[in-house]
């Protein structure tokens, strides 16, 4: 039997992008940005905190994302794609430095950047998403019932 969970690691270690949807006041909002996942599969990116999602997640905490792993290719006729959903906040001090060498790391991002960041003289923040649970759909792994479910204890 193939792992879930390891197969969710797998695709948030390879992706680099994701689509995050936040709303505020019934009106929805989808964008694209860059991030890291920790072994525990929280999700982080960085963002001004007037940018569109930011303003909403302060006022509407839940949100999902979505990438896109595999398309279906006609020598890899198969699809994966991943999904989750849970609450996202604005992260400060000891978690930004539990994750922003990794987040470094992960995306090639300069060094001074980084340290901008956690001095304050970029107004860029670090933000946090805790899934509750991921949808992974899989037609290579489980051609069979490739929507399989994963809840976050």
């Amino acid at each position: 039997m193939t792992d879930l969970k390891s197969l969710i690691q797998e695709a948030l270690k390879a992706a680099r992008v994701m689509q995050l949807a936040t709303s505020s006041n019934n009106k929805p909002w989808v964008c694209n940005v860059h991030f890291y996942a920790d072994e525990n599969l929280n999700i982080y990116w960085i963002s001004t905190p007037t940018r569109r999602h930011s303003l909403d997640i302060e006022k509407n905490p839940h949100v999902a994302m979505t990438i896109k792993v595999h398309e279906d290719k006609p020598d890899e006729p198969y699809v994966i794609g991943l999904s989750a959903k849970g609450t996202a906040e604005r992260i400060i001090d000891e978690q930004v430095r539990n994750v922003i060498n990794h987040y470094q790391k992960k995306l090639g991002k300069d060094k001074k950047l980084m340290s901008d960041i956690l001095s304050g003289t970029n107004p860029h923040r670090f933000y946090q998403l805790k899934p509750t649970s991921f949808v992974l759909f899989d037609t290579k792994n489980f051609p069979d019932n490739p929507r399989q479910e994963y809840a976050i204890a």
